[in-house]
C-alpha cells in the first residue's frame, strides 16, 4: 500500500458516517434521494437549488442503487465539501455554484460507469484525457460545439477531486492539469473569449422605441382595462352565476375598452387578449429600464416598490433634478440581500417603474410584498384570472429564465427589423451590454463613472484599475472597437466605391481578392492592418484612415480628437471616406438642411452655415453614387 493509499484509509477511518449538514441543507437528511440546499441569496429563496441522487446510468439502474452505495458516499461528501469551502477563495460556496458541480459530477459518473471504473481514485491520466475528448465531442442544441470555457468547469470538478481526496476518503491520484490551469488545458485562452452578445444598433433602436412608445400609449389605457376586468368579474361572481357567465360578463365590459396603440387604436375582445398585452407591458418595462439604466436581470427582477428617488446635491443638499433608482446587486456578494446600489435613471426609465408600480399593486395588497415583478405561479400561463380578486394562486418574483421567454415571445409586438436575413435572438443580459457598449463607444473618458454607474466593484477589477478606469471594462470596449474596425476594414476593402477624400486612396492601393477564398482571405487581411496597429474610427457619417498629419480634427498620436470630430470636420479630411451604408445618413443631412433653408425667419448667419452643410452633404452623397448619381445631387 503507498503512502497516499494509507493516509487515506485512516482518513476514512476518523470520517464521521453523516457529517452536519444543517448550515447548507434545508429540510432533508444526509441519505435522502434529494437535497434542499438553503437558500445563499435572496434571488434563492422563493426557488431554493435542490439536486436529485438518484439520476439513471448507462449500464442500467439508479446511481442511488446499493450497489454504487460506495461511489455515491464518496459523492456526497464532494459535494458537501465544494459547499463548505471553494477552491480559491476558501469560503462557503453559492448553493447555484453547487447545484452547477452537481451537473458536471452527474456526466463524471457516468462516463465512469460506461468505462467500468467503480471509484474516482481508478481513474488514471489516460481516463481523464479520454474524458475531456468526450466533453469536446458534445454539441449544443443549436448544434456548436460546447464552449472551452464549459469544458474548463468540469476540470474545475477534476482539481476538486484531486485536491479534495484526503477529506472525502476517495479522489484522483494524478493531477488533472499537472503545471497549467484548467483555462490553459481547456484551451480556454486562446483567442478571444466568447461574450454575452450585444443586440445590433438597428433592432436595439426599433425595440427601445417601440417598447417607449407602448409604456407612453398603451400603459394607462391598459391598467384602466384591468381594473375593468376585475370589477366585472367580481361583479359577475357575486351573483353566483357560472365561469362561462363570468368570461362573457369580463368580455362584454373589456369590448368598451378602446386602446390608443402606437398602431393605431384598438379595441379590446377579450380577457385573453388583455392578458397578452399586459405581458407586453411587462416586456417593455424590462426592456426600457435594462437598455437605458443597464442593471442585470437579477437586480432589475429584485426592485421594490419606492425604488426611485431624486438625487440631491451632496452639500447643499438641494434637488440636482436627477432620479436614481435604488436597489441591489447580488454578483459575487456575501450579504443575503446583496450590496445596496444606485443606477441613474433618465425619465423613460422612472416612468416604466412608475407602471410596475400601478402593476404590481393588486398583488403587492394580496401578497403584503413590496417587490415590483410579482407575478402568480405560472405567470403568462395563468391568463387574465391572474388579476381575479378572489385568486388564490401563489405569488412570487418572476425568474429570468420566465422574463426570458416572455421578452422573447412578446418582443414579436414591436416588429423588430431583421439581422442579416434572421430573426434577433433576445436575451436578459443584452439590455446591460448594448447600454454599456453604446455609452463607452462615444465616451472612453467616462469609463470609470461608468463602471460606477454598472457597480463593478469586485477585487479582480480593482486590483487591475489604472487611471481611473475599469480594467474589464476597457478589456470589453476594445474588443468591440477591434471587432468593429475589422467589419470596417472588410467593408471597405471589398467596396465597388467609396467617396470621401480618403476614398480613392483606398481603392486605388487595395489588393483585389479573388477565388473561392476571397471572404477568408478578405477578413484575413482586414484583421491584419488592424493587428498592425493602422487606426481605423468608425462613426455613423463615414470611417476614418486615421494618420495624425492629415487630421483636421487635430487628434492625437492614438487616434482622432473626440471633441472637435463631428460631420463637417470629417467632409473635409484626409482621412475620411465614407462607403454606400452612410448615404442613408448624409441624404438626411441634405433634407434637414434643405428644410432650414426654407426658414425665412431664420438669421443670416445660420441660413449661411445651413448652406454649406447642405453643400458638405451633396458632395458626400455624390461621392458615394458615383457619375450616375451625379446628375440627381446636382439637380437637386
Amino acid at each position: 500500500m503507498t503512502g497516499a493509499s494509507t493516509a487515506r484509509a485512516r482518513v476514512r477511518a476518523v470520517l464521521p458516517t453523516e457529517p452536519k449538514l444543517a448550515e447548507f441543507l434545508h429540510g432533508s437528511a444526509w441519505g435522502d434521494v434529494e437535497w434542499t440546499f438553503t437558500p445563499t441569496n435572496a434571488l434563492e429563496e422563493g426557488r431554493p437549488v435542490r439536486i436529485r441522487w438518484a439520476f439513471t446510468l448507462p449500464s442500467g439502474g439508479r446511481f442511488t442503487d446499493p450497489r454504487f452505495a460506495p461511489l455515491l458516499e464518496t459523492s456526497r461528501r464532494l459535494i458537501a465539501a465544494i459547499r463548505r469551502r471553494g477552491m480559491s477563495t476558501g469560503l462557503p460556496q453559492r448553493a447555484t455554484t453547487v447545484g452547477g458541480y452537481f451537473d458536471y459530477l452527474r456526466q463524471l459518473i457516468r462516463f465512469m460507469n460506461e468505462g467500468g471504473f467503480v471509484r474516482f481514485a481508478d481513474l488514471d491520466a489516460s481516463a481523464l484525457r479520454e474524458f475531456q475528448r468526450t466533453l469536446e465531442r458534445r454539441t449544443t442544441s443549436l448544434g456548436r460545439s460546447v464552449a472551452a470555457t464549459t469544458v474548463q468547469k468540469y476540470l474545475d470538478l477534476l482539481v476538486y477531486l484531486h485536491r479534495y481526496g484526503d477529506e472525502i476518503g476517495d479522489g484522483l491520484t494524478v493531477d488533472p492539469c499537472p503545471g497549467l490551469s484548467t483555462a490553459d488545458v481547456a484551451g480556454a485562452r486562446k483567442g478571444q473569449p466568447r461574450s454575452w452578445p450585444y443586440t445590433p444598433d438597428p433592432v436595439a433602436i426599433a425595440l427601445i422605441r417601440g417598447a417607449s412608445d407602448y409604456l407612453s400609449g398603451c400603459a394607462l389605457d391598459l391598467l384602466r382595462a384591468r381594473e375593468i376586468y376585475s370589477s366585472s368579474v367580481a361583479e359577475a361572481k357575486r351573483r353566483a352565476r357560472t365561469s362561462e357567465v363570468w368570461r362573457h360578463a369580463a368580455a362584454s365590459a373589456l369590448q368598451r375598452v378602446t386602446l390608443a396603440t402606437p398602431k393605431g387604436p384598438h379595441t379590446l375582445q377579450s380577457a385573453a387578449e388583455l392578458a397578452a398585452l399586459i405581458d407586453v407591458l411587462y416586456v417593455a418595462c424590462f426592456i426600457v429600464i435594462a437598455y437605458l439604466v443597464g442593471p442585470r436581470a437579477s437586480e432589475l427582477l429584485r426592485l421594490q416598490v419606492g425604488c426611485v428617488r431624486p438625487v440631491r446635491d451632496a452639500v447643499s443638499a438641494e434637488s440636482t433634478g436627477l432620479a436614481a433608482i435604488e436597489g441591489a446587486i447580488f454578483k459575487r456578494e456575501a450579504a443575503f440581500h446583496g450590496r445596496p446600489h444606485q443606477w441613474v435613471a433618465p425619465p423613460p426609465a422612472v416612468h416604466a417603474i412608475s407602471v410596475l408600480e400601478a402593476l404590481s399593486a393588486p398583488h403587492r395588497a394580496r401578497s403584503g410584498r413590496t417587490e415590483l415583478w410579482l407575478r402568480v405561479r405560472g405567470g403568462h400561463h395563468a391568463g387574465a384570472t391572474e388579476w381575479d380578486r378572489d385568486c388564490l394562486e401563489p405569488i412570487r418574483i418572476l425568474t429570468t429564465c420566465e422574463m426570458r421567454l416572455l421578452l422573447r415571445r412578446c418582443a414579436t409586438w414591436f416588429e423588430l427589423p431583421m439581422h442579416e436575413g434572421k430573426p434577433w435572438r433576445l436575451s436578459t443580459h443584452q439590455g446591460r451590454k448594448t447600454f454599456v457598449r453604446f455609452a463607452a463607444l462615444r465616451d472612453r473618458t467616462s469609463l470609470f463613472a461608468l463602471a460606477q454607474h454598472l457597480g463593478h466593484r469586485e477585487r479582480a477589477v480593482t486590483d487591475h484599475g489604472y487611471v481611473g478606469s475599469d480594467y474589464r471594462l476597457n478589456q470589453e470596449v476594445d474588443a468591440a472597437i477591434l471587432e468593429q474596425s475589422v467589419s470596417a476594414w472588410e467593408e471597405m476593402l471589398s467596396a465597388e466605391r467609396l467617396g470621401g477624400r480618403a476614398g480613392a486612396e483606398i481603392l486605388a492601393r487595395r489588393p483585389r481578392f479573388r477565388g473561392s477564398r476571397m471572404k477568408e482571405d478578405l477578413k484575413r487581411y482586414a484583421r491584419m492592418l488592424v493587428d498592425a496597429g493602422l487606426t481605423l474610427g468608425v462613426c455613423d457619417w463615414g470611417f476614418c484612415v486615421y494618420r495624425q498629419q492629415q487630421s483636421a480634427c487635430l487628434g492625437s498620436t492614438t487616434g482622432p480628437n473626440p471633441v472637435r470630430r463631428e460631420p463637417s470636420t470629417c467632409a473635409h479630411c484626409r482621412n475620411f471616406s465614407v462607403a454606400a451604408k452612410h448615404r442613408g445618413y448624409w441624404l438626411e443631412q441634405a433634407r434637414r438642411n434643405e428644410a432650414l433653408l426654407n426658414e425665412p425667419a431664420l438669421p443670416t448667419q445660420t441660413l449661411k452655415i445651413a448652406r454649406e452643410r447642405l453643400t458638405e452633404a451633396l458632395a458626400m452623397v455624390r461621392s458615394i453614387d458615383g457619375p450616375e448619381g451625379s446628375r440627381d445631387a446636382d439637380a437637386r
